[in-house]
């Protein structure tokens, strides 16, 4: 994997030379760079979305909530974060995006916590979370998101979102590609340019139009798979909350690790509140996931320099073995066999912050800026040639 640490250079040297790299940046040295092969795409994680006091959005809360103890918790850490660093966060983005040629905003769902427990508020959340991005970056930039968990959580909020959410991707895919791709959200995809980009709800319980979508495009030049759990194994206790993590996915998940593999795919994810990465080759050739993590919390306020905690492809998935016990450990052990022979490369972090995505005819690569940083501490190749 190729590394670049943080080179020292701060906000206020960066911010000088944006207006000379707006200037002349192009991916990859090329001379010349068509919109349609070379482009940037700003990347945020999980972000939460919600305000203090709790009663902004959460004075319907249900209080009978088997969980509420946990929930006031994410309450209390969301409108810390949401106070100045998660602003922060959006303000580095959005410089980067109008210095490189950043064609589209993505992330990764769980755009807000949810738990209003009462439809207008839930729309309501929705739509200042929206505004508050929308006032971040460029006016012109496309924004496209992925269904998340908890932008389905509480009372009503399921059908509150697809009917927000619905509106918005086929407003914003109507401005990226000049065609509106939602006829079946939240599982949809477009082409963009030469590349085939594929949304998914990680929930499915068919994992079939998934891989009719990823199979459908033999002429793309590269397959992008955006789903808000990941497809490959979570470091979680609830390991099966995943792309095809249920057990009626179990026949298909095989066939779609193999259509990933022969399409050379990447696949983009969030949900665990963890930056991964992990390269996968195979007989049938091989795929990489990545995993963004924008949930800054509170003990990660001095993010150090973005090291792994482990980066040793023979331990791909032994944090999850070591939370689990039973028969629940078994099914792990199990799934965890489909994906860790082929593990090549693997990174594990918790630490946070925004991405940036360079696509061109050679590569695809994520770049990590901790924190708030407007200077990359990672970059990880995502796109391999066969091997």
């Amino acid at each position: 994997m190729k590394t670049m640490m943080n080179g020292g250079r701060g906000r206020r040297d960066f911010l000088k030379s944006a207006g000379a790299l707006a200037g002349v940046f192009c991916l990859h040295g090329c001379s010349t760079c068509r919109v349609d092969r070379c482009y940037s795409v700003a990347v945020l994680g999980d972000t939460h979305y919600d305000a203090e006091p709790e009663s902004v959005y959460h004075s319907h809360y249900d209080e009978s909530n088997k969980w509420a103890a946990v929930q006031h918790q994410e309450f209390r850490r969301n409108g810390e974060m949401w106070r100045e660093r998660c602003r922060r966060i959006l303000e580095s983005s959005a410089v980067l995006a109008g210095v490189h040629p950043t064609r589209f905003l993505l992330q990764m769902g769980d755009i807000i916590q949810g738990d209003c427990d009462d439809v207008p508020t839930h729309r309501r959340m929705l739509d200042d979370c929206i505004s508050m991005f929308r006032a971040a970056y460029p006016a012109d930039l496309p924004f496209l998101t992925v269904m998340g968990n908890h932008d389905v959580r509480g009372k009503g909020a399921r059908q509150a979102y697809l009917d927000y959410a619905a509106q918005l991707i086929a407003r914003e895919t109507a401005r990226l590609t000049g065609v509106s791709a939602v006829a079946d959200y939240p599982v949809f995809s477009f082409r963009f340019g030469p590349d085939r980009w594929v949304f998914c709800d990680f929930e499915t319980q068919d994992l079939q139009p998934v891989i009719d979508a990823i199979e459908s495009d033999d002429g793309a030049r590269h397959v992008f798979l955006v789903t808000h759990g990941p497809f490959t194994i979570s470091e979680e206790r609830s390991f099966a909350w995943r792309l095809g993590g249920g057990r009626k996915c179990d026949a298909l998940r095989p066939r779609l690790y193999e259509a990933l593999s022969r399409r050379r795919a990447v696949v983009l994810s969030g949900h665990t509140h963890l930056t991964t990465f992990s390269r996968h080759e195979n007989a049938f050739g091989g795929f990489c996931e990545f995993t963004a993590n924008s949930v800054w919390k509170k003990e990660l306020t001095s993010l150090a320099t973005g090291e792994a905690f482990c980066e040793d492809p023979s331990l791909f998935g032994a944090t999850g073995a070591g939370l689990l016990e039973g028969e629940r450990l078994d099914r792990f052990k199990r799934e965890l066999e489909l994906f860790r022979p082929g593990v090549r490369e693997y990174f594990n972090s918790r630490a946070a912050g925004h991405f940036r995505l360079d696509v061109s005819d050679e590569d695809v690569t994520m770049f990590f800026y901790q924190g708030a940083d407007t200077v990359p501490a990672r970059r990880f190749a995502l796109k391999y040639p066969a091997v």
